[in-house]
């Protein structure tokens, strides 16, 4: 008769799949990225009257918060989690192409350089985070409404 007491036991939740690894891995660094970038965004800016903020600290701070909630809701395996981790993926070839010289002064040529470089290395990684997060492992690990 105490079987008849006791709640039934739920399932484990399935293991995070290898994709969906892949992704915390590179979100983690995206932010730690970001994060050490960041005073160079700060000073980016010109504080003056004609221009009180600039498209790169705009871009900046959206992709500082998507990134945020997008591993906030990961870690909660909401469905909508699904979205912003594609989403965050995608930005890859922007991140590495752009940024790195706007922010350290590269000198023009340098900058081609730098771009022919990392546009491709960019869309590689954006094209193996979004496959492996649309492979049905990684889609069936967010579950929560």
């Amino acid at each position: 008769m105490p079987a008849a007491d006791t709640p039934p036991e739920e399932a484990p939740p399935p293991p995070m799949p290898i994709g969906v690894r892949l992704w915390f891995i590179y979100a983690f660094g995206l932010l730690a990225f970001t994060g050490l970038l960041l005073p160079r965004i700060i000073a980016f800016v010109d504080f003056s009257a004609r221009a009180p903020f600039s498209l790169l600290g705009i871009f900046m701070m959206g992709e500082l918060a998507a990134l945020l909630f997008g591993i906030t809701v990961a870690m909660q395996r909401k469905r909508i989690a699904l979205r912003f981790a594609i989403g965050i993926a995608i930005i890859a070839a922007p991140m590495l192409a752009g940024l790195p010289p706007i922010l350290l002064n590269f000198p023009p040529a340098a900058t081609g350089g730098w771009q022919a470089l990392f546009i491709p290395v960019g869309l590689a990684i954006s094209v193996i985070l979004v496959v492996v997060l649309l492979r049905p492992a990684s889609r069936a690990y967010f579950t929560e409404d």
